[in-house]
């Protein structure tokens, strides 16, 4: 990674003391506000509501970080030991695509340059297929292989983006790939325009994936590169970090639930194979409201599900870490994210959809688990925060500075086993994982009921092409999200009041328990 983006990694050390500092005051603050009067435990609808919920997604979420702890420090470490062990697994030919749309000349040149360095790495045999936006980068790449690559082991072609869509450029460049012709057990790989290699990553991953053979697609570890402020970096980092905690975990049953487009590897016969690329043009989802929805995004989706339909395994290099270039779109943080996530959970919801249709016996039972609590956990989130909303409109204010604290001490507790197992923290990860939790739950509950609404950041491509039949009445969406929303805040209300009305759940003065939350 050169030297102008090493400062993109992490956020200057005076921001990480500051919000650590201002963390620690706001928990120390919430326990000087708290009244003497504090919850009984003593209502049996209380416990049963609220107490349940907090083990089922406790201990739900400590077997994710027990299963990838284990994953990478005791299981994966025996698997790369046998991998580098097979001499067999070198040395093979390298196919890539490379998808780039308007990236610019200094991205362009700093990507492939990159490139080219790790596959003459790893082998004297290569192609690359450079999917591009404009004979300008033409010129720039075929400059930049000439110069690395003098002797002409890598070769390059490429094809022309029309801003159609991901998708259809990825097929594309598949088909100039099958043209070229590659032998059908080497080491293929899919990645974007701004992912940033270094060499060793191609060595250090391809005898993961040759050595097993019941492995037929692999991604790695994501550092972002992030240009704006701490806010802006420390958001991208929580969300890889709770994706290296979550992939290492999923990598346990052999099935990562997403083959990240950010750089992804996969046997060449796969890549190659017609049926793979008609996949990513014809996906679509059959829903019973509003009928045929074509896939416009979420391609990684589309490529690990295909993957997982052949019968292979897909799993997780968690000690090779490739280099991704991001920066909000520019219109504001909160605006940023929330358009990005109706991206992601929107690609997720209609993924989970399709790939449930497999059944546990092809996605294994941990893996369908794994999804059918996706499809559940919009709600959870939300649950706490209509709950004592509901009870301090109720009963007593006071319940929301119990919420407050509760909510501090628990995702400070989360975010720094997170932080344990990914190897990467900043006291700013407790206040996000709060914002992602409640504003991802919002979000997620959106796109459920509006799977039709699909759109890239940077290409105007949900506005080009019909993502549904237009015939369809859609205004059901908007009766059925309300109708649903109404449903859960009654319920939660409903048990609130049950709840708080019981005699043994009130906030009492109790001289003991005053004691212990102030210190007298």
């Amino acid at each position: 990674m050169s030297d102008d983006t090493k400062h993109l990694r992490s956020s200057p050390r005076s921001s990480w003391v500051i919000a650590l500092c201002l963390w620690i005051g706001l928990i120390v603050a919430l326990f000087g506000i708290l009244p003497e009067r504090v919850l009984s435990m003593g209502s049996s609808a209380f416990i049963v509501s609220f107490g349940a919920l907090g083990i089922w997604r406790w201990s739900w979420g400590g077997h994710h970080m027990l299963r990838a702890y284990t994953y990478t420090r005791r299981v994966f470490p025996m698997i790369r030991r046998r991998a580098e062990a097979d001499r067999d697994v070198f040395n093979r030919p390298v196919a890539v695509v490379v998808l780039s749309w308007k990236m610019g000349d200094a991205m362009n040149g700093a990507v492939y340059a990159n490139l080219f360095r790790d596959i003459l790495d790893y082998s004297r045999n290569g192609v690359v297929v450079a999917s591009v936006s404009s004979p300008q980068d033409i010129a720039l790449i075929s400059h930049v292989h000439r110069s690395i690559d003098p002797d002409g082991y890598i070769r390059l072609a490429f094809t022309m983006q029309d801003g159609t869509g991901k998708r259809s450029a990825m097929a594309d460049a598949l088909a100039v790939l099958r043209d070229i012709g590659v032998p059908p057990d080497c080491p293929g790989i899919l990645m974007d325009g701004d992912t940033l290699v270094e060499p060793g990553t191609i060595r250090r991953t391809a005898p993961i994936l040759l050595h097993q053979t019941q492995v037929g697609a692999l991604t790695i570890d994501n550092t972002p590169l992030v240009a704006g402020s701490t806010m802006d970096r420390e958001w991208y980092r929580l969300r890889m970090a709770q994706r290296h905690v979550y992939m290492s975990s999923m990598a346990m049953s052999g099935r990562v639930l997403v083959l990240t487009g950010r750089w992804s590897m996969f046997r060449t016969q796969i890549m190659t194979d017609p049926s793979f690329a008609a996949n990513l043009l014809e996906d679509v989802l059959h829903h019973p409201r509003l009928g045929k929805i074509t896939m416009l995004t979420g391609d990684d989706k589309s490529t690990w599900r295909w993957v997982v339909e052949q019968g292979w395994d897909v799993t997780y290099v968690p000690d090779v870490v490739i280099y991704c270039l991001e920066s909000l779109p520019g219109k504001g943080f909160f605006r940023d994210t929330i358009g990005l996530q109706k991206r992601w959970f929107g690609n997720m919801a209609r993924g989970g959809s399709k790939a449930l249709k497999l059944g546990p016996k092809k996605l294994g039972y941990f893996t369908y688990f794994a999804l059918l609590d996706q499809r559940v956990t919009m709600w959870t989130p939300l649950f706490g925060i209509v709950f004592f909303t509901a009870a301090s409109v109720l009963h007593d204010p006071a319940f929301l500075a119990i919420y407050a604290l509760w909510v501090a001490m628990t995702r400070s507790v989360y975010s720094s086993l997170i932080g344990f197992v990914a190897q990467r923290w900043h006291p700013v990860f407790a206040l996000l994982t709060y914002y992602g939790q409640v504003v991802g739950a919002v979000i997620k509950i959106f796109v459920s009921h509006n799977p039709n609404v699909q759109k890239w950041t940077r290409q105007n491509t949900g506005a080009k092409k019909q993502a549904f039949d237009p015939s369809t009445p859609r205004s059901g969406s908007k009766i059925m999200l309300a109708a649903s929303v109404a449903a859960f805040v009654s319920t939660v209300f409903i048990i609130s009041n049950v709840s708080s009305s019981s005699p043994r759940f009130d906030l009492r003065t109790d001289d003991i328990t005053a004691e212990l939350i102030h210190g007298r």
